[in-house]
């Protein structure tokens, strides 16, 4: 019987939501479409008996309190990436994306105010190219041209970020609005609308809608169409650089080759995509298509981290705990494993749950550690139950409440 019903279930969502007339503003458009695809979830499960809905709903209420209560918008963009295809999250996913854009928006009016310079501009993609690449693309757009004869600005230094490459402009012949579908639908990830809504914009020249369609290509298991749509996003974008290397490292619609991966990841970490700096980061540290290096590594890591990105935050955090080819610093690793658990790393938890125990970077501090230990079992870390039972006996009530507070304060604080 649970087998009917998930196979009905999967045919409903499979089946989209018809269209509606356009909207004005991506926001307006995003809260149609969303709103379209609750609708339709809210149907079936009324259909479905509303098995388990109720305890879904209140399990997502908590989540989404505890993710609005942080300041952060890095956070938004990984919800939206870790649950986009779980269709009982429609209405919740929803709520994801309007807060998320209200945030960008407030970034784009302090960005306002500021000098539309190159470094500025800087500025804005590596604290919120993941998230806002639309208001990043309209501040890029009131830079004034580069003077004829002017002297070309430094090379920026290779140890920093490097800002990622303007998008090229669009095209006459790309529909706006069939675009910014295109867009919503594959973030929330209802690919069969998304396909349809991208094959335009992509035959325009698109790089961001023949990347999305490359990526839906892949899921289908259709690797040649993946393949034809990387080639063609990766002349136009960072993604498209990231993604025709994730073919090459996984041998899909062409040969497997972990040194052209490298390649293709170090183009895109270049141009300051966070996760492919993060990725190249991984092959440099485990040999993968180039012999080890550490000093790289390291160097495309904290290039990550410093753009938001959890696990590399996570994994600088770890190098500078254990002096993997850099000197041991326990300061500086707690204070990258702590912008990693403000973003929810029960790795990182648990972690900082370690250092407060030992001592290491940080006054030893049991109840610290005890609070730590707490949201990292809670964050799903295996390790972190034994351990708090070899806390536990050692504290009473009053000591975790005030802990609890001491923790709850420093997540809140800004980075």
């Amino acid at each position: 019987m649970r087998t009917l019903i998930a196979c009905l279930f999967c045919l409903l969502w499979l089946s989209g939501c018809s269209s509606q007339p356009a909207q004005d503003g991506l926001l307006a458009r995003s809260a149609e479409l969303l709103s379209k695809t609750g609708e339709l979830i809210s149907q079936q499960a009324q259909s479905l008996g509303n098995w388990g809905a109720s305890q879904n709903n209140a399990q997502y209420d908590r989540e989404l309190a505890q993710l609005f209560d942080q300041p952060y918008i890095a956070p938004l963009t990984h919800y939206l990436d870790q649950h986009g295809s779980d269709a009982s999250r429609a209405e919740h996913l929803r709520q994801v994306v309007e807060e998320r854009q209200r945030r960008c928006q407030r970034v784009a009016s302090r960005y306002a105010e500021r000098d539309k310079t190159p470094a500025t501009l800087q500025q804005m993609r590596a604290s919120y190219g993941d998230s806002c690449q639309e208001q990043i693309e309209q501040f890029a757009a009131l830079l004034p041209p580069a003077r004829p004869g002017a002297t070309p600005r430094p090379a920026v230094n290779s140890a920093q970020p490097r800002p990622r490459v303007a998008p090229p402009a669009v095209s006459p012949g790309i529909d706006r609005q069939q675009a910014n579908d295109c867009y919503l639908l594959f973030t929330i990830k209802n690919y069969s609308q998304a396909r349809d809504a991208c094959l335009g914009p992509a035959a325009a020249g698109d790089g961001k809608a023949q990347y999305n369609l490359s990526v839906i290509a892949s899921s289908l298991g259709n690797y040649p169409e993946a393949l034809h749509w990387a080639r063609r996003a990766a002349e136009r974008s960072p993604d498209g650089c990231y993604q025709l290397g994730e073919l090459y490292l996984r041998g899909q619609g062409i040969e497997q080759n972990p040194a052209s991966a490298l390649s293709w990841f170090e183009q895109a970490a270049e141009q300051g995509l966070a996760r492919a700096q993060y990725q190249s980061a991984r092959m440099h540290q485990h040999g993968q298509g180039a012999a080890p290096n550490p000093s790289k590594a390291r160097q495309r890591f904290e290039q990550a981290a410093r753009q938001g990105h959890r696990d590399a935050q996570l994994a600088l955090g770890l190098l500078y705990l254990h002096g993997e080819g850099i000197a041991v610093d326990n300061g500086k690793a707690r204070d990258w494993l702590l912008r990693a658990a403000r973003q929810g790393s029960g790795a990182a938890q648990y972690q900082l749950g370690e250092l407060y125990a030992e001592g290491r970077g940080v006054p030893p501090d049991a109840a610290a550690a005890y609070v730590w230990l707490s949201l990292a079992r809670d964050n799903g870390e295996p390790r972190a139950a034994a351990r708090l039972q070899q806390l536990r006996a050692q504290l009473d009530d009053a000591q975790i409440a005030q802990a609890q507070q001491r923790v709850r304060r420093t997540l809140e604080q800004q980075r």
